[in-house]
């Protein structure tokens, strides 16, 4: 009998400019344990952010991904039992959807011997999450970058940054949609993103917060996301009276992520205050960059 453990980090992706490919990982964690039972039950409990959310069973995100990999390989063990402790806000642009898929990719190669490789796992989590950034973040930790190639493989590189703390804010919105995209966009707003990605990567490297928040502006999705978020100026111009350098969606949202040297509690504090001036509860962290990436421990039970 063998039991694995998965801990994956968050993962921002979508901020500013890069609007896809790039993704940071920061420490807010989902961890899945899966231990092989004697009988043929599937036991599936969920813990943290998110629990009751998925049906459990079958229908849950890790184990819609182990069945996945059993059946490409043909074979499975008799029966689990999977727990998912969750740190990660469902729905908000911090990749616990992505945490989930490739937690389960990962958990069952592992208890088939290891029958995929790193990179093979990391496409195949992105494939089914339905896109890579989130997925290479978490996987790989640090700054990342993930993109499919013209034949359809996956390329990926992990790229410096620098050990940064950040404030994410979480406002409570639940009739919030972040999903929708244009189907077309002007040619010089494209252009104006497209130009401030490697500035925007260079200032993450560096740790340059002032060239950063000279290059977090998105003109292409963000002020139709911002416009559904009460508040969000009022808190954007508040954190920065607190001290952040600069304020972005995380992904599609709600959550917003603050860049900033020094006072970060104080910064989570007006944030959570400037929403509730808005009449909107918000919930706020303050984390690191996560370097590592995902973290397995194979061991055997009794």
């Amino acid at each position: 009998m063998q039991k694995v453990r998965i801990r994956l980090p968050a993962a921002l992706t979508g901020f500013g400019p890069a609007l896809g490919g790039l993704g940071l990982a920061v420490s807010l964690y989902c961890t899945v344990e899966i231990v092989q039972r004697s009988d043929e039950a599937l036991v599936v409990e969920t813990e943290g952010e998110g629990a009751g959310r998925y049906p459990l069973g079958l229908r849950h995100p890790v184990a819609l991904a182990m069945m996945r990999v059993f059946q490409s390989q043909e074979r499975a063990p008799l029966g689990l039992s999977i727990t998912v402790n969750n740190q990660i806000p469902l729905e908000s642009g911090l990749g616990a959807e992505a945490a989930f898929w490739t937690a389960g990719f990962i958990g069952a190669s592992n208890l088939l011997g290891g029958v995929y490789s790193r990179q093979e796992l990391i496409e195949r989590a992105a494939r089914a999450y339905g896109r890579p950034d989130g997925v290479v973040a978490a996987v790989l930790g640090g700054l990342t970058a993930g993109a499919w190639a013209p034949d359809r493989t996956l390329l990926t590189c992990v790229l410096p940054v620098q050990p940064l703390t950040l404030v994410i804010a979480l406002p409570e919105l639940p009739d919030y949609a972040g999903s929708a995209r244009p189907e077309r966009v002007l040619l010089a707003d494209a252009i104006a993103n497209l130009s401030q990605v490697p500035l925007l990567i260079d200032a993450l490297q560096s740790g340059d917060l002032d060239q950063l928040a000279q290059t977090l502006d998105d003109r292409l999705l963000a002020p139709a996301l911002r416009a559904r978020i009460p508040g969000y100026d009022e808190a954007e111009a508040v954190a920065r009276r607190a001290g952040a350098a600069a304020l972005a969606l995380c992904g599609g949202g709600p959550a917003l992520v603050a860049f900033a040297g020094a006072n970060h509690s104080r910064i989570a504090a007006a944030l959570e205050i400037a929403f509730e001036n808005a009449g909107v509860r918000a919930r706020t962290w303050v984390v690191a960059v996560d370097r590592q990436g995902v973290v397995v421990n194979v061991a055997r039970t009794a």
